[in-house]
């Protein structure tokens, strides 16, 4: 703004000329800060409006410890067109924390997360346009929220999102870590590098946050003795209503997204669903010769070499022989494709149907397999033979020599070679294996059972 504005301004609105320099100031700033927020509440944002409604009219005037509305709506004519055209201004802390003060109990907030559109994004969709300066979202709603970030702290923060009535979506702010949880990409890029580089796990970095980097004076608060004059003035109780503090599942949902954005944006697609479905997408993409560095060829080593160990122990998985399909639950015992062996007969190759509250046939030597699953444990521990949140146990039994034993996943009775063999409670995998090469490229394979001779592939 230069000086020839301002005396143009106080000019034709007198008045002004019973404002200080600093809170003028003060006022051109902080509603350059507020500036997202009333132009999301204008329709047509090309033009400031001529009038900010009361709530607007009252945040700026708590900024700047004015009383008089009158006088801040006069500021406004005064400086709408410099406040509209201003870029972006810097906060400093205190300014933030000023805001804020002002901002939370009216329902905004500093950084206040709106979404990134204001038209519909559907071309089929009658709100649809191809400029975003007429709103034709609706029907907002705000919700409480927290916003993670590298060089600010953790700031609470309203998140709001819109409606199109016409073709009935919702559009949020941007992707959550959880709900109403925010982390800002810096600080992802932050966690990431500590993790490849210092090996840090989530939780570890859950701590360093919360206690180091949560607040901007953190190194008051952890050193009280040091900074016993600053600790009054930088101690602040959490608002009511937020929550501040980071958790491990957050990091961890954090670095996942983030990933996951970054691959979509590097091969020019869109990321349409959460953490689940794309994270299996993405590491099936990986098999084989997915990565981008697998057929390099490394000029640093003379042997090529690939270690392999397992580093899991293995998941639940379905009982059907050599199924990949995953669960659709946990405590499910089979596959969404394979539902109908749950009415089959306990005992490997067996295809009898089993008898009514029994899970073998009534064939006697498969129910002998049965009773000796049931009697192993005392009485009063004995699962419900009907549900499938029955045990979380992989238990073989097998009919041996000398009768039916309990025997390991990858191992034999005593008695002698087996018989029948029974496969009670859920099934699990047997690891995972992680192959490493020498020069850092690395692969992992679910290993379905144990290492045997039968299981070999014979075309390797």
């Amino acid at each position: 703004m230069s000086l020839q504005q301002l005396l143009a301004a106080q000019t034709q609105y007198p008045c002004l000329s019973d404002i200080s320099f600093n809170s003028l100031t003060t006022f051109l700033r902080m509603a350059c800060l507020a500036r997202p927020l009333i132009e999301f509440q204008v329709e047509d944002r090309r033009r400031p409006p001529d009038f900010l409604h009361c709530g607007l009219l009252e945040l700026l005037a708590a900024t700047v410890y004015e009383q008089n509305l009158d006088l801040v709506q006069t500021c406004w004519a005064a400086f709408k067109e410099i406040i509209w055209n201003h870029p972006e201004v810097q906060p400093t802390e205190e300014e933030i924390k000023e805001y804020n003060d002002a901002a939370l109990c009216r329902g905004t907030s500093f950084a206040h997360l709106l979404p990134p559109v204001r038209v519909c994004q559907d071309s089929y969709c009658p709100n649809y346009r191809d400029s975003e300066d007429i709103m034709t979202l609706k029907e907002p709603l705000s919700h409480k929220a927290t916003m993670h970030t590298l060089r600010n702290g953790a700031p609470p923060v309203y998140s709001t999102s819109l409606y199109c009535r016409g073709c009935h979506r919702r559009y949020y702010p941007n992707y959550h870590v959880a709900q109403h949880f925010y982390i800002e990409s810096p600080l992802l890029e932050l966690f990431a590098n500590g993790m490849v580089f210092g090996w840090l796990s989530s939780s570890n970095w859950a701590r360093i946050y919360n206690i180091a980097l949560a607040r901007t004076e953190s190194h008051v608060l952890n050193n009280k003795i040091v900074f016993a004059s600053q600790v009054q003035s930088s101690t602040r109780p959490n608002p009511d209503g937020w929550n501040l503090d980071m958790r491990a599942e957050d990091v961890l949902n954090g670095f996942f997204l983030y990933s996951l954005l970054l691959e979509k944006a590097e091969r020019r697609s869109i990321l349409k669903g959460r953490l689940g479905p794309a994270l299996a997408e993405r590491n099936k993409a990986m098999e084989g010769i997915g990565q981008e560095a697998y057929p390099h060829a490394c000029d640093l080593l003379k042997i090529q070499t690939a270690h392999c160990d397992g580093d899991t122990i293995g998941h639940r998985c379905c009982k059907a022989h050599d199924c990949k399909t995953p669960l659709a639950s946990n405590l499910q015992h089979f596959c969404p494709g394979h539902q109908d062996r749950k009415l089959k007969c306990a005992v490997i190759d067996c295809d009898a149907d089993s008898a009514k509250n029994h899970r073998t046939c009534a064939d006697p030597a498969h129910r002998a397999l049965e009773t000796a699953y049931f009697t192993r444990v005392p009485a009063d521990s004995m699962p419900d033979i009907t549900g499938d949140n029955d045990d979380d146990d992989e238990v073989i039994i097998e009919h041996g020599r000398d009768g039916p034993v309990q025997v390991g996943c990858d191992g034999k009775p005593e008695g002698g070679n087996r018989r029948l063999r029974a496969y009670f409670g859920s099934r699990r995998t047997h690891n995972e294996q992680l192959i490493m090469r020498s020069c850092g490229d690395f692969a992992k394979a679910t290993f379905p059972s144990p290492e045997s001779e039968n299981a070999i592939d014979p075309t390797m």
